[in-house]
């Protein structure tokens, strides 16, 4: 039996990328952290977990073990569980960066590191979803995008190692998906935040986190994930996008022009 591995299944692209696998033919077992928008479906094992538990990411490993008792192949391990929480650096409580890591980095390491014995066994592929925010930080996201860019340089070195096992580990990088996570940003407290940063954080969440929601369409984003993760040569990294192209020429932007557009585009002069 072909079996795949997800996690952050409540909505969003987990939840398309699951039903994407299951219409193909895979027994899936999802990870979910409040939601299990699969109840009672029968190709379908739900777990409950949280990344910044270590007793749960032991147990979800565990019911993953048990699920390839019978013979199944693991064919895919793909990390897609995060979080997206910020603010401006000066006032960030040092909380939330735990918070992201744990979920976003120290998490997902330590459930890999569980699981990585039965991709060995298969030959299978490890998938992580990150993040274009892991090549190109904008202001006000710090926490989330350190994590981000600390999965690049993670899934490289990962990468070298396992490739003499035959294991492909594929970075997913979108950009501007229309998915739940920055729903959840906008809710997040930011009443610590110094009242000289107000007005450009109100235009960051207009201009970014707001406008993330006319991206692609999850299910759009999913169905051109699942067709680039199981094609017989899957490059090391993808850039999920409306416009692949545009946000591939964003990478190569100068700094210091950068720097000049971020500026412009959040209205970051703070009173001066």
């Amino acid at each position: 039996m072909k079996c795949a591995v997800i996690t952050g299944c409540d909505s969003g692209i987990g939840e398309s990328l699951c039903r994407i696998f299951t219409a193909n033919g895979y027994a899936v077992i999802i990870s979910y952290l409040e939601r299990n928008p699969f109840e009672g479906m029968s190709n379908i094992i739900a777990q409950k977990l949280d990344l910044r538990h270590e007793n749960q990411i032991e147990s979800f490993a565990a019911t993953v073990r048990r699920a390839l008792e019978d013979g199944s192949r693991l064919d895919y391990f793909i990390n897609n569980a995060g979080v997206a929480l910020g603010g401006p650096f000066e006032n960030i409580p040092l909380e939330i960066y735990r918070t992201v890591f744990e979920v976003n980095f120290f998490g997902l390491v330590s459930l890999t590191q569980k699981i990585i014995p039965c991709l060995i066994k298969s030959r299978g592929r490890l998938v992580v979803n990150g993040s274009l925010a892991g090549r190109i930080a904008l202001p006000f996201l710090s926490p989330y995008t350190a994590s981000k860019f600390a999965l690049e340089g993670w899934c490289d070195s990962v990468r070298r190692e396992l490739n003499p096992f035959g294991i492909r580990t594929i970075l997913i990088e979108p950009a501007g998906i229309a998915t739940p996570i920055w729903n959840k940003a906008l809710e997040q407290d930011s009443s610590f935040s110094d009242e000289k940063y107000v007005a450009s954080l109100q235009k960051f969440r207009d201009n970014f986190i707001a406008g993330g929601n006319s991206g692609m369409n999850t299910d759009r984003a999913a169905s051109q994930i699942f067709r680039l993760i199981t094609s017989k040569r899957p490059k090391a990294r993808y850039i999920i996008a409306k416009n692949r192209l545009m946000s591939f020429l964003e990478i190569l932007i100068p700094n210091g022009v950068l720097d000049a557009i971020v500026a412009r585009l959040f209205s970051m002069y703070y009173g001066n």
